[in-house]
């Protein structure tokens, strides 16, 4: 359902629901009312495009890329169109710079774990067997050379899920630009872009709390954003508990099973693509080791909440954001 709200002038807002989260536009449209109705229709244009994504880049719908997964399933060799090589490509050299932690091909774990739908949610883990199947097959599966095939690779699927809404914000923010509306903020649950400023102020985006309330969240931080993606990955969204402990969507290719040792992990950079992959290659990386990976990656802000609820930025970021909430910050790096 369309919300549309004029904010205080020269805000203009819609929400709409796409790519199985809320989405939030924002657009600072000084002027006439006609710049603002203009606004919207631009607005209108994004909801549009990111329907159509989330249609065809979903692994397990009618679109596309289920298209792929499900040619791979029958042990076949997939075609992959020309307007999805691109960030099959981003997505693999993401993955290789990341020595395998941000991983493209982990649709049938995801599954397998039941993150891909919350109707589908387990109650407990599966089987240790059924998991090694899947990381033995992916194990096999070969790589990825930029070209117009893929496969075979039984029992492999693709899932864009760790980098798709950072790719496909950014594309939003340039229809609004190339639309007149080049100062503006795109949040996709947690993957959040703005470009140019709101009125004679940047934009103040807020890093919320995994353990808050999201209808009342909690803040760590605040920041200024200027032209860059604020990308978060948490385990808060879709999860479940057994025995006190919480197993997370974000996947360890290296075990199959849910990466441990962080709450949530905020990368900021000019590039929501690699804001989003690089995110999660440092979340699966854990407490101990994403200020390494992050080194490798070339990502100089970022700010991870511990499990124990301990927050630390690296020292670059440190110095932009504002701790909020009486919330220490610990700088390394």
């Amino acid at each position: 359902m369309k919300m549309w709200r004029t904010l205080p002038s020269p805000l203009v807002k819609l929400g709409f629901f796409a790519m199985g989260t809320q989405i939030s536009v924002s657009v600072s449209a000084p002027g006439s009312r006609r710049r603002r109705e203009a606004a919207g229709e631009a607005i209108a244009e994004v909801e549009r495009m990111m329907q159509t994504f989330g249609k065809h880049w979903w692994p397990w719908g009618n679109g596309e890329l289920s298209r792929i997964n499900r040619r791979l399933a029958e042990g076949g060799v997939a075609e992959i169109p020309v307007a999805m090589r691109v960030l099959f490509g981003r997505a693999w050299a993401i993955s290789r710079a990341s020595g395998g932690l941000y991983e493209p091909r982990i649709a049938q774990l995801v599954q397998l774990w039941g993150f891909h739908d919350l109707a589908a949610m387990r109650q407990t883990p599966p089987e240790p067997a059924q998991v090694g199947h899947y990381l033995q097959a992916l194990r096999a599966a070969p790589a990825y050379d930029g070209g117009a095939t893929y496969g075979p690779a039984p029992d492999v699927g693709w899932d864009f899920g760790g980098i798709g809404k950072g790719w496909i914000v950014d594309a939003a923010l340039d229809v609004l630009r190339d639309r007149g509306f080049p100062d503006a903020v795109v949040d996709a649950g947690g993957n959040l872009a703005a470009r140019g400023a709101r009125g004679d102020n940047p934009w103040r985006i807020g890093i919320r709390d995994p353990r808050s309330d999201p209808l009342s969240p909690r803040l760590v931080a605040t920041l200024m954003a200027h032209d860059e993606a604020v990308n978060t990955h948490g385990d808060d969204q879709r999860y479940f508990e057994v025995d006190g402990r919480r197993y997370a969507h974000i996947l360890d290719p290296a075990t199959g099973c849910p990466a441990s040792g962080l709450r949530s992990l905020t990368v900021v950079h000019a590039d929501g693509t690699l804001a989003e992959a690089a995110g999660a290659a440092l979340y699966v990386a854990g407490r101990q080791h994403w200020p390494q990976m992050a080194r490798k990656l070339g990502l100089a802000d970022v700010l991870a909440v511990n499990e124990d609820g301990e927050v630390e930025a690296t020292a670059h970021l440190a110095k932009r954001i504002r701790p909020e909430n009486g919330t220490q910050i610990r700088s390394v790096g």
